[in-house]
């Protein structure tokens, strides 16, 4: 048994049920602040004791995803140079009013955009933070063969659901998904343009996106939706996101939220609930699988998402179209 499993399988009952009061939790890092700043002549660190030894076990612990520390629990996944993250932070709490405003706000701006046009959303948020959503109107196929054949050359060869849940059928393709992935470079630029259009106690400005558009960047996260038994209240969505050979995709939940770690294959991948996603969910609740495709011999590799709105679709469903994929 290699380290990394036998710690996962030694601390897998500790780092679900263990939790580190904030007072605690300050203590803590002094210690381990303490611990790097003392030492003997010679160079030897003090022996690893006490308050300090269960601070170096927390850090192990982040290592391995799953970590409970302070007001957050961390999940991480690595493939070779890059990675995904979750992190579920007691900080976030999305109500249901600004949620659903934001996603009425979501869809009137789609509304006012031509096929595969984008727009930049600028939104204050209610504890004083800001954020910034890139909003696409994608196109939409009605078979996947034409899908494919406009998102091919641009994402490579994707592995479309060759086995579905009883009772699903494909819906549709789209070329992007709604809110679309965004560059950490147009976050001043747009920034500086949209603070300047918000008016005074509004929450929301946006503007047309003067970037290259998504399908000659290849910035483009394409979809294919299919509905279940009971038609788009069951849907389940597969999305591809193309990204680079060391990127880190990072997203924050709220403290409602779960994460498990599970297997696509034999691929590690995250599931995750959340029960307050009013923005990007008419019914709050979006739960998702999501891992990484490593390409060999390629410049990008894909994230693949498999998602539902409905808290009826359970995960070993959404696990079923993941393990389809072909």
């Amino acid at each position: 048994m290699s380290v990394e499993d036998q710690l996962k399988r030694d601390f897998d009952f500790y780092k679900q049920t263990a939790t580190v009061p904030e007072q605690l939790d300050r203590r803590l890092s002094a210690s381990f602040a303490q611990y790097y700043s003392l030492e003997k002549p010679g160079g030897s660190r003090r022996p690893v004791r006490g308050t300090v030894r269960i601070a170096l076990v927390l850090c192990g612990l982040m290592l391995f995803g799953g970590v409970v520390y302070g007001a957050e629990r961390l999940w991480a996944i690595s493939y070779g140079s890059t990675g995904i993250e979750v992190n579920v932070h007691q900080g976030i709490i999305e109500t249901a009013a600004f949620g659903n405003k934001t996603r009425q706000v979501i869809e009137e701006i789609q509304s006012q955009l031509a096929v595969n046009e984008s727009a930049i959303l600028y939104i204050t948020e209610p504890n004083a933070g800001h954020s910034l959503r890139m909003i696409n109107r994608p196109q939409v196929f009605t078979d996947i063969e034409s899908w494919k054949k406009i998102m091919e050359p641009i994402t490579g060869t994707l592995a479309v659901p060759g086995r579905l849940p009883e009772g699903y059928h494909f819906s549709e393709g789209r070329s992007d998904s709604t809110v679309g992935i965004t560059d950490g470079s147009w976050v001043k630029k747009y920034t500086n343009v949209l603070t300047k259009r918000l008016k005074p106690g509004e929450h929301y400005a946006w503007i047309k996106s003067f970037n290259v558009p998504n399908l000659l960047a290849g910035t483009v996260s394409p979809e294919l939706v299919y509905q279940g038994p009971k038609g788009k209240e069951d849907a389940i969505t597969v999305s591809y996101s193309p990204l680079g050979p060391e990127s880190q995709l990072q997203s924050d939940v709220g403290a409602d939220s779960t994460v498990k770690q599970l297997k696509v294959g034999s691929v590690k991948a995250l599931y995750v609930v959340s029960r307050q996603a009013y923005e990007v969910s008419s019914t709050g609740y979006y739960a998702y699988i999501r891992w990484i495709e490593l390409r060999e011999n390629e410049d990008k590799n894909i994230l693949h998402q498999v998602s539902t709105e409905s808290k009826e679709v359970s995960r070993e469903t959404l696990l079923t179209v993941a393990k389809g994929l072909r």
